[in-house]
């Protein structure tokens, strides 16, 4: 079985969650027996069984459609997280086919609908696939993210050595108003508990950055690190080294940084979102990203908790990525059956 992989973005000019995912999913499916390549534009034949799209924005909508007139087998991964409330998604499904022109809702549509199977990160991302883009459910499974395994056995020792700080509330993520640190660096600034932020200036949010390493040098216990690669064994140390991960992020799907901490024994404190309580269930903290008061107390009660103590044994939501492979192995195997290709 061949794979065909795309993404939103070239990898050289963008390289979040999103990216990592399609990286760590290619390189498992390989470990079990599928051959994975990124799709090249410049190829003049499609040589692969199928093709998996990491995304369902809208600037795939023409390379599914293509792929659809073609009669190329189609995978979606959806990475949808609801910026809006229900009612704005169930309006657009009503306005959109008045308008003559294509909107970025009409094409998510297109992607979803056009391809063979749609993978959700979670039963209620399931349920708004459904419901806002009238995906077919016998088309939606659902398969969450996964952690590698040097996060499950990491150890604290180098993040220790390297900046003398243990036990931390943990931020992991580029430096944007949806990550929401500015509000995180306020909600523990006199909590007497240590804050470290890792990651990536956004280049399209830089006045945001620059607000937030601004406001961390009048914070006297918190300090940004800035970008770790994901492969570091800095950044596996940095979360064996965490009492608490935080991410009071404004939306979110299935953050990566929460499995990895997970794996590596952190208490996670997260955002009050559906989708994440659907995933993390009791497992997480929650708090009101919008409220410093509200983030403080989640922080310091899970900070107050013994690490890992609401899930000692390996629950169901955190899967490896050879769990995902396996799972996205007989999803594909299921569509080119159906397809009449195997």
């Amino acid at each position: 079985m061949r794979v065909a992989f795309v993404t939103q973005a070239p990898l050289s000019l963008a390289f979040g969650g999103a990216e990592v995912q399609a990286l760590r999913t290619a390189e498992a499916l390989r470990g079990v027996g599928v051959e994975v390549e990124f799709l090249d534009p410049w190829r003049p034949t499609f040589d692969s069984d199928l093709l998996h799209c990491f995304t369902s924005e809208y600037q795939l909508a023409e390379i599914v459609l293509r792929a659809r007139g073609r009669g190329i087998p189609t995978v979606t991964s959806a990475v949808f997280a609801p910026k809006h409330r229900a009612l704005f998604y169930r309006a657009w499904g009503v306005v959109d086919g008045f308008l003559p022109l294509r909107t970025s809702f009409g094409m998510r549509c297109d992607v979803l609908n056009a391809s063979d199977a749609v993978i959700a990160l979670s039963y209620r991302e399931a349920r708004d696939l459904r419901t806002f883009f009238g995906v077919d459910t016998r088309a939606i499974h659902v398969v969450g993210n996964g952690a590698d395994e040097r996060f499950f056995t990491a150890s604290p020792d180098e993040f220790v050595a390297r900046y003398r700080l243990d036990q931390v509330v943990l931020h992991v993520g580029s430096l944007e108003p949806v990550k929401n640190q500015l509000r995180l660096i306020e909600a523990l600034d006199d909590a007497g508990v240590p804050l470290v932020l890792i990651g990536r200036r956004q280049a399209r949010e830089p006045v945001y950055a620059d607000q937030v390493v601004r406001r961390l040098d009048r914070a006297p216990r918190a300090a940004w690190l800035g970008e770790l690669p994901h492969d570091s064994t800095l950044l596996a140390s940095a979360f064996a080294a965490a009492k608490v991960l935080a991410l009071p992020s404004l939306t979110e799907a299935q953050p990566l940084a929460a499995l990895q901490a997970a794996a590596a024994g952190a208490n996670l404190v997260l955002s009050d979102l559906p989708y994440l309580r659907d995933t993390f269930g009791s497992d997480a903290w929650y708090c009101n990203p919008r409220s410093p008061a509200s983030i403080r107390r989640a922080v310091l009660d899970a900070y107050a908790t013994p690490r890992g103590a609401r899930y000692t044994a390996k629950p169901n939501w955190l899967l490896t990525w050879t769990d995902v492979a396996l799972r996205l192995r007989d999803i594909y195997a299921e569509v080119l059956a159906r397809r009449g290709r195997r």
